[in-house]
């Protein structure tokens, strides 16, 4: 069985040292390759505003798809259908919103104690995203009281502000990049070296003939 030691160690870390021009070659290039996915997809700044729907419990409606956990759980997803955006869309006739941008704008959260589903707009404009959010709301809880005949679900809170929401993907890979090529690069030197089967020490030789008295090395071609 294969034992590490400090030896192990100390000749990783000096074939790390001989090898570090390639590997601060390897990081460069990671590291480019994090600036050009950032210049090709740089962070966005958009904003969020969110409406809040609420159950409201019915007596003798407390338990089925009616109720209100069935109410968030079966007809939630009916907020980016294309008849909820359509009548948002109509709410919005001022703004020259399309059915299309409404549905790709809203997304929605629930919980379910209380029953709560959170209405989230995203726009370029918060004042978009507010009026979005409003609108999708309020065309959301009217398809679902058409649909389930009842006025169990109501709109607990407009959405009144907007917050800053700003995509940190291209951040975060210029950041990872060149840390995953600096790893990715010592690994390939160390196992690569092993693979060779080289003799970096003389605590590396293990014989069983007795004590090592000394090593020859491979004389070079004479020139």
């Amino acid at each position: 069985m294969f034992e590490f030691t400090l030896e192990d160690v100390r000749v990783a870390f000096l074939t790390l040292l001989r090898n570090k021009l390639l590997i601060l070659l390897i990081t460069l290039a990671g590291f480019c390759v994090g600036m050009l996915y950032t210049v090709r997809q740089p962070a966005t700044f958009k904003y969020d505003a969110t409406a809040t729907v609420s159950v409201v419990f019915d007596a003798g409606v407390s338990q089925g798809p009616f109720s209100g956990v069935g109410v968030i759980t079966n007809f939630a997803q009916i907020i980016t259908s294309y008849s909820v955006a359509e009548y948002a869309a109509m709410l919005l006739a001022d703004e020259g919103v399309t059915v299309q941008q409404i549905q790709s704008m809203v997304s929605t959260a629930g919980r379910y104690d209380p029953p709560i589903l959170n209405i989230t707009a995203r726009s370029e404009s918060p004042r978009l995203a507010i009026l979005v959010a409003n609108a999708a709301a309020e065309s959301f809880v009217a398809q679902v009281s058409i649909i389930t005949g009842t006025q169990s679900i109501q709109i607990l809170d407009a959405a009144r502000t907007a917050e800053l929401y700003v995509s940190s993907d291209g951040r975060i890979i210029r950041l990872v990049a060149p840390i995953a090529a600096f790893i990715v690069a010592c690994v390939l030197v160390v196992f690569f070296e092993l693979k060779a089967g080289k003799l970096l020490s003389v605590k590396q030789c293990v014989t069983d003939m007795g004590e090592l008295v000394a090593i020859i090395p491979k004389a070079g071609k004479k020139r």
